[in-house]
């Protein structure tokens, strides 16, 4: 295996320390483990404990029979979807998220790919299934606006689209969603099918139609939905109908609409409007499906487990550099991996993961450093409130073949949001009537 490389943008977040999860940890995840009870040699060594790594982690233990270590720096797995503990005055435990809430096909088909993993590794996650979410727009304004996003045929476009949308926004919603159809060809294909390496067509091979018609959506497939927001595509014109879309991709990516993947839009436009629509919550919280995919990274007698606390230093390479042979811990320790290594950390930081000179040569490392900054999704407007920025700078030179690290420095980077957590002891209320 030459270099196997997952790299997740994700926000690196930093809390006080706290007791993991209402659910305990039923798993054998190392805290703080001395390099006595480190592994010295490994199948495969995975870089964070985020959703990605999780689920490559469980998948490659359960299914593939790999021993695997993932080495994570923070003292909770999970990453941006960890979940912590806080203890109020009173000696209650009330149990945050710290990520993402809005969750599809979990509880029934079609799955996401999440629900694919888990099943795939025989972990089960309770669901509780909801039918939309409450919007406020302005608030405390004059024109605040207070409206409920429901699930299922026609509930979007009878209520809040004809209430505050513009004479044509109804027609050109349904428009827009006629013209992006074609995207979502490609959810009748299981994640669980799609392969690298040279083998990859063998498992397409049974859905062999839908992957035709998946090929004739081009490069439209895997670009962003820009060309559906301002054409050639489609235009959208109503402005309320523009800064709903712009607010619905936030949700999944913290990005404005033209700049989220166009088949992620048209796959979510389709699905929230479909008979059986609804959203899903894991019971518990996030926690609940981290603690599953721990479980099903370190079941088995195979030895794979969680180490917890253990920042990686470095990627390690072979001489010449063409191939991952293991990890460099914080602390000296090295981690031989025998079938590759995994990257589950922020994309921006891969660089300096690869310390190797000819590794970083053929991932396009050059003398100068880092090719470009970040790209914001985000500025402060003159008024000093946050602001989207319409237009994003692409990297300097020929960006039409970047090398991964260029593309890694570059890649687009979402402005810093609060998440303001409360906690409500519900103990004598009526949770029938919670909007």
């Amino acid at each position: 295996v030459a270099l196997w490389l997952i790299c997740c943008a994700s926000t690196v977040l930093a809390f006080t320390q706290v007791q993991y999860g209402t659910t305990g940890r039923s798993t054998a995840s190392k805290l703080s483990a001395s390099n006595d009870d480190l592994p010295s040699e490994v199948d495969v060594a995975i870089v964070g404990a985020g959703l990605g790594g999780l689920c490559a982690g469980a998948i490659l233990n359960t299914v593939y029979n790999k021993k695997v270590a993932i080495f994570e720096s923070h003292y909770l797995a999970g990453g941006c979807a960890h979940a912590f503990d806080r203890k109020s005055k009173s000696g209650e435990t009330f149990t945050f998220d710290s990520g993402p809430t809005i969750l599809l096909g979990c509880s029934e088909k079609p799955y996401s790919a999440l629900r694919q993993v888990l099943d795939a590794v025989g972990q089960q996650v309770d669901w509780i299934r909801y039918d939309g979410w409450g919007m406020i727009e302005n608030p405390t304004k004059e024109n605040e606006l207070r409206w409920k996003c429901e699930l299922g045929p026609d509930l979007f476009q009878q209520g809040p689209l004809a209430k505050f949308g513009g004479p044509g926004a109804l027609e050109e919603f349904e428009a827009l969603r006629s013209a992006c159809r074609g995207l979502v060809v490609g959810s009748n294909i299981p994640a669980m099918a799609m392969r690298a390496g040279s083998t990859a067509l063998i498992p397409l091979l049974r859905y062999f139609n839908t992957l035709v018609d998946l090929i004739k959506q081009g490069p439209e497939l895997t670009g962003t939905f820009e060309p559906y927001m301002n054409g050639p595509k489609f235009v959208i014109k109503d402005k309320w109908l523009r800064d709903w879309l712009d607010a619905l991709p936030f949700s999944l990516s913290g990005l404005p609409a033209a700049r989220t993947s166009a088949a992620a839009m048209a796959f979510v436009l389709e699905d929230m409007h479909r008979e059986g629509a609804a959203l899903d919550y894991p019971k518990g919280g996030l926690g609940s499906v981290v603690d599953a995919l721990v479980r099903g990274l370190e079941q088995g007698d195979r030895g794979s487990a969680l180490y917890l606390r253990q920042t990686v230093k470095s990627v390690d390479f072979d001489s010449d550099g063409s191939k991952a042979t293991g990890l460099t811990l914080a602390n000296g320790h090295n981690v031989r991996a025998c079938d590759g290594v995994v990257c589950n950390a922020p994309v921006w930081s891969l660089r300096n993961l690869i310390q190797n000179d000819k590794a970083g040569e053929k991932l396009g490392t050059r003398e100068s450093g880092p090719s470009g900054e970040p790209r914001q999704s985000w500025f402060i407007s003159e008024k000093g409130t946050p602001a989207i920025s319409l237009k994003r700078k692409d990297p300097d030179g020929d960006s039409s073949s970047p090398r991964l690290l260029e593309q890694c420095d570059t890649a687009e980077m979402t402005g810093s949001f609060l998440h303001l957590h409360v906690a409500i002891n519900a103990t004598g209320l009526d949770l029938s009537k919670m909007e």
